[in-house]
């Protein structure tokens, strides 16, 4: 039946409209099962009901009136065990509710399976015959089969009908892009030009092609150098490298030279770049790593731009009369740059990630953004809207109590970021003295230039891997040098740690690929430099030469998995700081021998802690991908990242772990994931025993401040409290209560 079962859920999947959908269902069902009816019954809370939504067999003037109580009949009982019941003779089951207006007097054998969509009953799929009979266990599954597909549908299409009512008000869900509320009018943005809309045409003038693209590819240069511009004169300055990975990739000699053999083959200059960038999509959108998938985006918004500036005029910039909530299937950074400054107060996007750089830069700029809200876009035009960058919720045209209170807290907002502002200065420490050490995450393309940042204590992880994917060759020695460099010389006096090469089967070089079945689990990290030496030789020269006279380069191993790993690299250290210092030109004692650590994110190092101490300086928690190893959940999938949770009871105890470790070897360990830059999630490392905690940018202030609100003393007596309680959601509350007790209850919102 597995035909039948396709092409079923094809012509529903293509039905624009849900009754229509629903009506093709029940027919295509009876007649592939060959029963006698089939019906669907769809959950209505405000009915407290299951309405007949659909039906071939039954009454069809009973569709839209005949409906079943909850609590009552066998539709009502599939809804309450969610499960599958399948009947002989269905009117003698003791929970049967005979419906008059259905007709169904004739019908005696039942078949029913839960319509669920995320973890939600939306209905009920049931077939029914004339004759006494059990279902057999092959027509079980291809209705429980058929019964998830209509979940889908159902939930899209429900959605999309609700936005069609023009008095319709609520909640649409994604996820958090970047913290924050704002409350305004929706302005739904739509490319003039999409790559898929570009038909492929031959030329019989290559000269002339290739003129059209060097006029457009000026025009594109010259709208990057004035968005960077923008950036510059509105102190987001760590934003201007998203523009300039822009104009890399727009004078890359490899990219560039693809498009320009394929208009010498014939091809328009237009079809040149449609085939080569959805080709260039297609390899970074099969990547498993979350933020070189994100690279799609970035190549399908240059190649959208060079087609348009091929067909279209400028119009020169987007004229706003009023500050708008951008929403858009994908936004792009160029799209933000775009908007007149003070125009833009969120984003919503069907499209992206929290790597995207669309919400990368709306964090630099402290806009809120929810993403991953998979609706028809155009329906909100105009509407008000409350975009809430920490629960990841859109609410539309909210009720007025509901706009009070998200007033009331944007004013909250507002006034917390008046009181973070007055600690910049001072020293991380608690109310009972005990110093903390606050730093920084950087080196992905937002920040890759990063600037100096007087309130942090220092770099807690650089990222050093972005270089390598923006070329098409390997960097030098001396290339990797001077951006090593820039980075140690800009906190000179403060620790910078670097982290080695995090590339492989996940992470694609343009010019190295690696293919394997399950990359995410692959030859990646430490596993891929350790068998290149030459690599891995390079980029250790690199970071010691660049430290020469500066003495404040850490260097850290990702993804080590085994202690062999670490010795190996120990011994390449040691030789490339031998190497480095026998050069002519480099002073006696000019380059300091490194500390060398690791990042304990494979949950397999979590067993060698003994054997891992004597073997290395310090140790530092990526709380991210521990998570994720330890739970199995990609926190980046809107189907599982509700049950992503950093504080888990085995994440929690896999911390626990490391700092008593940590203390019994003294080790110095630190936190370098998102947790350490959460509210709660920084309480609960305090009282554990951290003090050392690496976040991005946009969290060292509010950090700060609260360390400074909070006594150690206090909070290990409320963790001891949120242990005793057996609850998953225990230290969300307790700890949370006492943020609140303290008067920083706004701030549980905040990435909680």
């Amino acid at each position: 039946m597995l035909k039948e079962l396709r092409e079923i859920v094809e012509r529903v999947t293509a039905s624009s409209d849900l009754n229509e959908a629903m009506s093709e269902l029940v027919k295509q069902t009876r007649d592939a099962m060959q029963v006698d009816c089939c019906s669907i019954y769809l959950r209505r809370d405000l009915d407290q009901a299951y309405l007949l939504a659909a039906t071939d067999g039954l009454a069809p003037e009973a569709v839209g009136h005949a409906q079943i109580p909850f609590g009552e009949g066998i539709v009502g009982l599939i809804g309450e065990k969610e499960e599958l019941i399948n009947l002989a003779d269905a009117q003698h089951h003791p929970r049967f509710k005979y419906l008059p207006e259905a007709q169904e007097d004739a019908f005696k054998s039942f078949l029913g399976s839960p319509i669920i969509h995320q973890r939600k009953t939306l209905g009920v799929l049931v077939v029914q015959q004339k004759q006494v009979r059990l279902f057999e266990e092959k027509e079980e599954s291809f209705l429980v089969t058929l019964a998830s597909q209509l979940a889908t549908v159902i939930a899209h299409a429900e959605a999309k009908g609700n936005l069609k009512s023009p008095n319709w008000h609520g909640v649409l869900r994604g996820l958090a892009g970047s913290p924050g509320v704002a409350i305004g009018k929706a302005w739904v943005w739509q490319p003039r030009v999409e790559l898929g809309q570009v038909k492929p045409r031959k030329s019989d003038d290559p000269h002339q092609q290739q003129a059209r693209l060097d006029k457009a590819l000026q025009q594109v240069d010259e709208e990057l150098d004035s968005m960077a511009l923008r950036f510059k004169e509105s102190s987001s300055g760590e934003s201007v490298a998203i523009f300039e990975v822009y104009q890399y990739i727009l004078k890359d000699p490899v990219f560039m030279g693809l498009i320009r053999e394929d208009i010498e083959r014939g091809w328009t200059a237009g079809s040149a770049i449609k085939r080569v960038c959805e080709k260039q999509i297609t390899q970074f959108t099969a990547m498993s790593d979350p933020y070189l998938r994100e690279r799609a985006a970035d190549v399908r918004d240059l190649g959208q731009r060079l087609l348009t500036r091929l067909i279209h005029e400028d119009d020169g910039p987007l004229a706003l009369s009023e500050p708008v909530i951008l929403v858009a299937d994908e936004i792009s950074a160029t799209l933000i740059a775009e908007i007149p400054r003070g125009k833009l107060k969120a984003l919503v996007a069907a499209k992206g990630s929290i790597n995207s750089h669309a919400t990368i830069l709306a964090r630099a700029m402290g806009i809120p953004a929810v993403i991953g809200i998979d609706h028809s876009f155009e329906l909100l035009e105009d509407k008000t809207l409350i975009v809430d960058g920490y629960s990841g919720e859109l609410l539309v045209e909210p009720i007025k109590s509901v706009l009070r209170e998200y007033k009331r807290l944007i004013a909250e907002e507002e006034q917390m970021s008046e009181l973070f502002a007055t600690v910049r200065r001072e020293r991380s420490e608690t109310l009972d003295g005990v110093k903390i050490s606050l730093l920084l995450n950087a080196g992905l393309s937002a920040d890759t230039e990063i600037a100096m940042n007087d309130a942090a204590d220092g770099v807690g992880l650089f990222r050093t891997e972005i270089p390598f994917m923006m070329r098409d060759r390997f960097p030098s020695e001396l290339e990797q040098a001077a951006n090593y460099r820039r980075i140690l010389t800009s906190y000179a006096g403060k620790p910078v740690c670097m982290r080695t090469l995090d590339v492989g089967g996940d992470k694609q070089l343009p010019y190295f690929p690696i293919v394997e079945e399950n990359p995410f689990l692959g030859w990646r990290g430490i596993r891929l430099t350790l068998d290149h030496p030459e690599i891995f030789l390079v980029q250790l020269k690199a970071m010691l030469r660049a430290s020469e006279g500066i003495d404040n380069l850490s260097v850290m191993l990702p993804m080590v998995g085994n202690l062999d790993e670490v010795r190996a690299a120990r011994r390449l250290l040691d030789r490339a700081w031998r190497e480095v210092s026998a050069e002519p030109g480099i002073a006696p004692d000019g380059i300091r021998y490194p500390s060398l650590g690791v990042m304990i994110e494979v949950p397999s190092l979590l067993y060698q802690l003994p054997e891992l101490a004597p073997l290395v300086d310090f140790w530092s928690v990526g709380t991210n991908d521990l998570t994720q190893y330890l739970l199995a959940v990609d926190r980046n999938n809107g189907r599982v990242a509700d049950i992503y949770d950093a504080l888990h009871p085995a994440v929690l105890r896999a911390l626990q772990q490391i700092i008593d470790s940590a203390r019994l070897y003294a080790k110095p360990v630190s936190i370098c994931g998102e947790l350490a830059g959460e509210p709660i999630g920084v309480l609960v490392l305090l009282a554990m025993g951290y003090r050392r905690f690496s976040m991005n940018n946009s969290n060292i202030m509010r950090i700060k401040y609260i360390v400074r609100q909070s006594r150690v003393d206090e909070l290990q007596k409320v963790y001891q409290e949120a242990l005793s309680h057996k609850h998953t959601g225990a230290f969300k509350g307790v700890f949370g209560r006492y943020l609140e007790e303290r008067g920083l209850g706004g701030l549980l919102r905040a990435g909680n």
